[in-house]
Order: structure tokens, then sequence, then C-alpha cells
């Protein structure tokens, strides 16, 4: 009795071992065949058998489903692919995947560059990253979902990105280029030496491309901001800030952060905070002086911008600003100049105003000139000059800003 019953159990395994092997065997004929339409159903087949599946079956059925998976067009069937991976990778196939999962992320990524308008572009690029485990990837399709303000999706990428400490930097290999006088940046150290030897090239050299952390923390933040996050905005900031204290765009991103909050006190504070670390930044100084003129402090925002100035002395917003500032006292002169009498004291009175106005606007000519020669069709600072030039009774100057104006 006992051996009737073995028998015919042994006989039901057999027969559950030959459906696996059919199944799998139909799988493995549609994808050699590239007949992709058909394996969703033979894959769901033979899933239905596969649990009790000897390692050798079960290691070549996740392979081919992984084929079946990278070789169609549906990105979330790749990402499916990705868990037959993840749990079945340890098999004499493992070699076969990692190199099906290279090749399929390879494919992702050229189809984005020939179609960077591709509405699916940042999917394509994150299952890349995911295949690959390219870092690059990942930050590009971040990237790709902050240009399109889509900040749901591209949050979590960045907030990974952190997470892995991606930075962005390459090593840059250089030769200076004797006929364009030029560096030039070689892909790897073979041809940068093929290019010496060959008489093209001299001045071998090594540099870094600039970190991207910083622009990372700063598009989390930014991020927060815009979603009504706030408190994690600046949390994100200063945890950043505390690993790099003496980061300026950091520093700068806060001061930024908190302007954007409407607190200006804050912000003015870490704008001085930077210009202690960076003294030699123009812009830091030009944004205290917006500031100081905001709040109406006007002679301290002048004397911001001259600090600017002094270190960027073409800037045309710092030159436009402190000339602005300048003639912002002109209404008041005009008026007490119109509210006088023709008495003697009057006349005295007007005449010392009439300097005044003079002098305010000799005082605000080179800044504007600063403008015209950055500048030469810059209607706002011509046309301010030709006013002053018509009030100073400078003729030739006057001239010379109508005839500007009128080519324009």
């Amino acid at each position: 009795m006992k051996k009737q019953v073995l028998a015919v159990a042994f006989l039901g395994l057999t027969t559950i071992a030959f459906a696996q092997k059919k199944e799998v065997k139909a799988l493995e004929k549609a994808v050699k065949s590239e007949k992709f339409a058909q394996t969703p159903s033979l894959i769901a087949a033979a899933e239905k058998l596969i649990t009790n599946a000897d390692d050798k079956t079960k290691a070549k059925f996740y392979y081919l489903k992984a084929k079946a998976l990278l070789n169609g067009t549906n990105l979330k069937a790749m990402m499916a692919a990705l868990e037959t991976f993840d749990g079945n990778g340890a098999s004499k196939y493992a070699g076969e995947i990692k190199k099906l999962k290279a090749s399929t992320a390879l494919k992702l990524v050229n189809d984005v560059v020939s179609n960077p308008k591709d509405a699916k572009a940042n999917e394509k690029l994150y299952v890349a990253y995911q295949l690959s485990g390219d870092q690059d990837y990942l930050y590009y399709a971040a990237t790709g979902y902050v240009g399109k303000k889509d900040y749901k999706k591209a949050l979590p990428l960045y907030e990974e990105l952190k997470t892995i400490g991606y930075t962005g930097e390459k090593t840059q290999l250089k030769a200076y280029n004797k006929e364009t006088r030029k560096d030039d940046v070689f892909p790897n150290k073979v041809m940068r030496t093929l290019a010496i030897k060959a008489g093209t090239h001299i001045k071998p050299t090594e540099s870094k491309t600039p970190s991207v952390a910083g622009d990372i923390i700063k598009n989390i933040a930014y991020m927060y901001v815009e979603t009504g996050a706030t408190d994690k905005a600046i949390a994100a900031i200063q945890d950043a800030r505390k690993k790099d204290p003496t980061d300026v765009n950091l520093l700068m991103t806060e001061a930024n952060l908190y302007l954007k909050l409407g607190k200006k006190d804050k912000y003015q504070s870490l704008i001085k905070e930077a210009v202690v670390q960076d003294p030699k930044n123009a812009t830091l100084f030009y944004n205290l002086g917006v500031m100081a003129a905001q709040e109406g402090n006007a002679k301290e925002a002048k004397a911001y911008y001259q600090k600017s100035l002094a270190i960027d002395p073409i800037n045309i917003n710092t030159n436009f600003n402190l000339a602005a500032l300048i003639l912002g006292a002109e209404k008041t002169i005009i008026d007490q100049m119109n509210s006088l009498g023709t008495s003697a004291a009057d006349n005295k009175k007007y005449d010392a105003l009439q300097e005044k106005r003079s002098a305010m606007y000799t005082e605000a000519i080179p800044y504007l000139e600063n403008i015209i020669k950055v500048d030469a069709k810059n209607k706002n600072a011509a046309q301010t000059l030709k006013g002053i030039y018509s009030a100073l009774g400078n003729t030739a100057k006057y001239k010379e800003m109508k005839a500007l104006l009128d080519s324009l």
C-alpha cells in the first residue's frame, strides 16, 4: 500500500516538474524570437508553477522574465524586473543579468538624449539609475523634474541624492593644445598620452569639476518652501551648514529663504555673516544695499553700493541703483523750490537749492555713464542723462544723449 502511494506521489512531482520546464521553455522560445507581446501571459503561466521548481529552472525563469520585461517599453514592467534581479540575482545567470541591466540602462539614456522632450524622459533616467547604479542618472532625473516644476516627484530624488552623498564631481584630464592654445579635455589617460606623444598637446593637468552638493541642498530647501514645508527647508539648510559652515552659497541660500519668508532682519544678519566670510563678494554688498534702501536708510544703502562698486565697478544694477538713490532727493528739492516766493530771502534759498540740485546731478552722472559704457543701448540711463545735462546746461552732452536715443 505504501509503495503505491509513493509511486503516485512521485508521478505527481514528475508531472509538475515537466509542466514547469514546459512553461519555461515556451517563455524562452518567445524571448529568443523577440515575441514580447506573448511574454506577459507566458510569465504568468510559469509563475504559477515555479515556486517549487529546482534552482536551475528557477534561475532560468527569472532571467528570462527579466529579459522579457526589460525589452519592452513599459517602465513599470522594468521596475518589476528590478525586483526580479534583487530577489534572484545570485545564480548562474547573474553575469548575464548584469549585462542586460547595463545595456537596458544605456538604451533608456540614449532614448532621452535623442528625444529630450520625451514626456517620460525623467522616468527613463530614474529607471536607468536603478538598473545601472549610475548616480548621475538620478541627478539628471531629479533636475529634469525641477525643470518641469514637478516638485512632488523631484523632492524624493533629491533626498536620495543627499542620502547617498552625491556631489557630481568629476576628474577632468586636460592637456594644452598647441594649435588652439586652449586646454582640451580627454576621456581617459590613454587618449591624452597619445596626444602628447603625437606632439599636438603639452602640459597635462588634472582638475575637478565643482561639487553640486550645495545645489542639491538648495533645491531641497526651495522645494520644501514651495510645498509649504518651511520648517523642513530651514532644517535642511542648517543641517548642511553644520557640515560645511564656511560654504557661502549655503549661507546665502538660508538668507534668501528667510527673505522669501519675509524675515528681513534674519536675512540681513546672514548676509553680514557672509560678508565676513567673503569680503570681496560684490553681490553681498549689493544685496545689503538693496535691503537698506527698502528700509529707507539711504545713507547705509549708499555705503553698501559704493563698497560693491569698489569690487565690481561696471555692474549695471549697482550703478543704476546708486544713481537712483542719489536722484531720490530730486523731488523734495524741486518741491521746496516751487514753494518759494519772490522775496530776496526766498531768491537766496532758491539759489541754494538749485546749487544743491546741480551737485546731486553731478554726483549721479558717473554711475549713469558707467552703465552707458557697458550697455550703450540702455535707454533708461541715456534718458536720465539727457534730462540731467539739460538741467545743467551742458548742451554738448545733451546733444550726445539725444543722438544716442534717436539711434535706438
